[in-house]
């Protein structure tokens, strides 16, 4: 108790402010709040990132698989009778991009990314998206893999999470255009043609093959968006030449 007890009391001013929000958000006392420190650590605030404080990449990386995994058991478990292609097209509109930006913002995780980025970069960016990643590596990696199920599934998927909606909204192009090119037993691959810094990130130029034929090319900040873009005009073009 003396140890825990002086642990807390040495925590600086701005820590203590950063857990008790942390607290507030996850519903739970962080432990190594090191961890929780670089999730919200971007790679433009390169210039402030040291050997021993790395930016959330690796941790982005880490909760990515995290997230993924857990989605696609909760929903296995869910939908016994549904197959395949409607189990990922469903895990793919509750991890892409656009929907872990709107549950960064929901969960007030914006305020707390420290990061080089313009206002204008950040919602053009993936960086809301990979910090709430990020968030899930470091809450794996402090807590284990049972207590970050339990947040995932608890928190963020049947608090925050209206399927409902999800099965109503047929936007995940990607999933579309996966399901599609199952069913007519096609292969297909995303090409990064180009990727140009423009600024503090990268501007990525995605171009979409079916059997070795270029279907879609697409231009955008965020390799996520590039390519659902490209998988949406694919798909466009697809439904065209079928009704001509």
């Amino acid at each position: 108790m003396k140890i825990l007890s002086f642990a807390l009391t040495s925590l600086s001013r701005e820590d203590k402010v950063f857990k008790q929000k942390l607290n507030n958000i996850l519903g739970f006392s962080p432990t190594n709040l090191a961890l929780y420190k670089q999730a919200f650590r971007h790679s433009s605030f390169s210039n402030e990132i040291s050997e021993h404080q790395q930016s959330n990449e690796r941790l982005e990386f880490l909760g990515d698989a995290i997230l993924g995994a857990v989605v696609a058991e909760y929903l296995f478990q869910l939908f016994p009778k549904k197959d395949e292609g409607f189990l990922t097209q469903i895990r793919s509109r509750i991890v892409n991009g656009q929907h872990l930006f709107t549950l960064s913002k929901k969960f007030g995780l914006d305020a707390l990314l420290q990061s080089k980025l313009t206002k204008k970069e950040k919602l053009s960016s993936s960086a809301y998206g990979d910090v709430f990643e990020a968030l899930i590596g470091a809450i794996f990696l402090d807590k284990g893999f049972k207590n970050t199920r339990k947040f995932i599934v608890n928190t963020i998927i049947k608090t925050h999470l209206d399927l409902n909606s999800l099965l109503e909204n047929d936007t995940d192009y990607k999933s579309k255009f996966q399901i599609l090119m199952q069913r007519q037993k096609k292969q297909f691959e995303y090409i990064v043609i180009s990727h140009d810094f423009s600024g503090k990130e990268k501007t990525y130029v995605i171009q979409l093959n079916a059997d070795g034929k270029e279907l879609s090319v697409f231009e955008h900040k965020s390799k996520k968006v590039a390519e659902q873009k490209a998988a949406q005009l694919a798909l466009e073009s697809l439904e065209k030449k079928e009704f001509n």
